[in-house]
C-alpha cells in the first residue's frame, strides 16, 4: 500500500523521522525504522534517511504499508478533533464570534499571522495537567480558536512560547506557525525576552532595589509545599532583579524582571529573602493568607506579568502590556485601610 503526505509550511524544517512518528502514531518505532532501512520512504521517488530535513510542499511517499499500520491521514487525533469542534462552532454560529471563529474567551492584546498575545486571567492553567479539567486550559482554547486556519493534514499546532502559573495573570505569547515558534524559542533562549512583573510581597526588601541570584533547584511538591528552592550546590543558575515601586510599611509593591525563566523563580527567590508573595499558598503562610483573603479580598497569589518586550531577531522589537486586574488593584486600594494586619499565628495579648 502506498500513502503520500504533503508537508505544510508549519511542518517544514523538522526531521522526517519526527514528522512520520506523529503522522503514523499507531506504528512502532522499529517498524518505521525498518521502512527507512528498506528505502521505502521517498521524496520525488528518491529514498530519504530518517534525519532528512523536510521542506514545504515536499511529498513524502511511503511504500509497503500494511493495513494494521493504521495510517492517520487526518493527522494527530487531537488536532482533527479540535478542527471538527471549531468548524462545528463556526457553522452553528451560536458559539462563534464575528469573523467566523469560535469564541476564545480570553482577552487578546495582539494578533497577526505569526503571534497571538493574550492577557491571561488568573485561575486558568496554560496547559493540561493533573487535576486540570480537559478542554479548560489556554492552549486547548487557543487551538480550537485557530483550528479553522490550519490544514486538516497539518501536524503543527499553535504552541505556547513561554508559561505562566495558573494563579498568575498577564501577558502570554502563543506561536501560530512553526517558523514563529522556532524563531521565538531561539529569542527566548538567547535572552531576547524581557519579562516584567508586578508582585506584592510581605515586608520591605533591603536593599529596596536589588538582585537575587544563585542556584535554584526543583523539589518534590506532592505535599503541596515549595516546588523550587534556593540551593548552594544543585539546580540551575537563576537571576531575579527587583525594585520597590511602593512601600506600604507591612507590604511592598515590587517591579520584577527575571533574567532566567526557572519554575517558580520569582516566588522562590523572594521567599528565600523573607519576603514571600502575598497570598502565595506554597511559599507563604497559610494563616496570613487567610487574613489577606478577609482584609484585602485577595484570593490568589499577587503576581502579574504586566509587560513583555520581544526581540524578534529580524530588527523588530515588540512590546505588550496587560493592565493590573481588578482583584489585584482592589487589594492595593485596601492596604491603607488595614495598614497593620496582625499575624494570626502570633500569641494574643490581653484578656483571653
Amino acid at each position: 500500500m502506498l500513502v503520500e503526505f504533503t508537508v505544510s509550511r508549519n511542518d517544514a524544517g523538522q526531521r522526517a523521522e519526527r514528522y512520520l512518528r506523529r503522522r503514523l502514531a499507531a506504528m512502532s518505532l522499529d517498524r518505521l525504522h525498518s521502512l527507512f532501512r528498506r528505502k521505502e520512504i521517498k521524496i520525488a521517488r528518491k529514498p530519504i534517511k530518517k534525519n532528512h530535513l523536510l521542506l514545504e510542499d515536499d511529498i513524502i511517499q511511503i511504500y509497503g504499508l500494511r493495513p494494521e499500520d493504521a495510517v492517520d491521514t487526518d493527522g494527530p487525533g487531537y488536532a482533527a478533533a479540535a478542527t471538527e469542534k471549531a468548524l462545528t462552532a463556526m457553522e452553528g454560529g451560536a458559539e462563534g464570534q464575528p469573523g467566523g471563529r469560535p469564541f476564545l474567551g480570553i482577552p487578546i492584546l495582539h494578533e497577526d499571522a505569526d503571534l497571538l498575545v493574550l492577557d491571561k486571567p488568573a485561575n486558568l492553567a496554560v496547559h493540561p495537567g493533573t487535576g486540570i479539567v480537559t478542554g479548560d486550559t489556554v492552549i486547548e482554547k487557543v487551538r480550537i480558536y485557530l483550528a479553522g486556519e490550519r490544514r486538516r493534514d497539518e501536524i503543527f499546532q499553535p504552541s505556547l512560547v513561554h508559561r505562566l502559573d495558573k494563579d498568575t495573570s498577564g501577558v502570554l505569547v502563543v506561536a501560530k506557525t512553526g517558523e514563529s515558534l522556532r524563531r521565538l524559542t531561539e529569542s527566548l533562549r538567547d535572552g531576547g525576552f524581557t519579562k516584567k512583573y508586578l508582585a506584592l510581597v510581605e515586608g520591605v526588601p533591603s536593599p529596596r532595589n536589588g538582585e537575587i541570584s544563585g542556584m535554584l533547584q526543583r523539589v518534590d511538591s506532592r505535599s503541596g509545599g515549595a516546588k523550587a528552592e534556593v540551593s548552594q550546590e544543585d539546580g540551575k543558575w537563576s537571576v531575579t532583579r527587583y525594585r520597590t515601586v511602593k512601600d506600604f510599611g507591612n507590604f511592598s509593591l515590587l517591579g520584577v524582571i527575571i533574567e532566567t525563566g526557572r519554575m517558580h523563580q520569582i516566588r522562590a527567590h523572594l521567599a528565600s529573602q523573607g519576603h514571600p508573595l502575598v497570598g502565595d499558598p506554597r511559599y507563604g503562610s497559610f494563616e496570613r493568607n487567610r487574613a489577606y483573603r478577609k482584609t484585602l479580598g485577595l484570593k490568589r497569589t499577587f503576581l502579574h506579568a504586566a509587560d513583555l518586550e520581544i526581540d524578534m531577531g529580524d530588527g523588530r522589537m515588540l512590546a505588550f502590556h496587560a493592565p493590573l486586574p481588578k482583584d489585584l488593584a482592589l487589594a492595593l486600594d485596601r492596604i491603607p485601610t488595614h495598614p497593620e494586619i496582625p499575624d494570626p499565628t502570633a500569641p494574643r495579648k490581653g484578656p483571653q
